[in-house]
């Protein structure tokens, strides 16, 4: 804003008094504030000892936690019993205690595995929501861990999700 403004005072016909001076000064203004204080910023830093507290990276463990945990709960409140059922309370088991998930043996592309899925996500998003208003978790970690939910929705639609005839294996 600084030097556009320097530059807006008119050259011709008639010349603003002093312009070169004020067009030259507000350059080096620009240059002070934005390279000399760039510079200096990661040393001032760590003269501070400032550091990164990973107050986002907890605070997505917080919000996939609770959010497994939700999905878990919404689970076995329809108390089914099915395969599909079993395959997704192992996945989410499996995220609350951070193994690597288990490979899948049930078909995936039944309809109660979808509605099950659907029904898990629901409570995934109440739970983070819920997190949100609460002021457990900032904007950061909840946008993080919604991405992370609407790709599991993506994974409930059966017009998204790969099948072993459309990968060629």
């Amino acid at each position: 804003m600084t030097l556009a403004a320097a530059l807006a005072l008119p050259e011709a016909p008639t010349p603003f008094p002093g312009r070169d001076l004020i067009v030259f000064s507000a350059f080096c203004v620009v240059l002070t504030t934005l390279v000399l204080q760039g510079m200096t910023l990661r040393p001032l830093m760590k003269w501070l000892d400032l550091r990164d507290d990973r107050t986002v990276e907890r605070e997505i463990a917080i919000a996939r936690t609770e959010g497994a945990r939700a999905a878990l709960r919404a689970l076995e409140e329809g108390a089914e019993t099915s395969q599909a059922a079993r395959i997704l309370r192992s996945e989410y088991q499996v995220r609350l205690h951070a193994e690597a998930p288990a490979g899948r043996t049930a078909e995936q592309g039944d309809a109660s595995f979808t509605a099950l899925q659907r029904r898990a996500v629901v409570a995934q998003r109440e739970a983070l929501t819920d997190l949100r208003a609460r002021h457990v978790i900032g904007d950061d970690a909840f946008h993080v861990v919604e991405e992370e939910i609407d790709l599991l929705e993506l994974t409930a639609d059966a017009r998204v999700r790969p099948t072993l005839e459309g990968t060629g294996t």
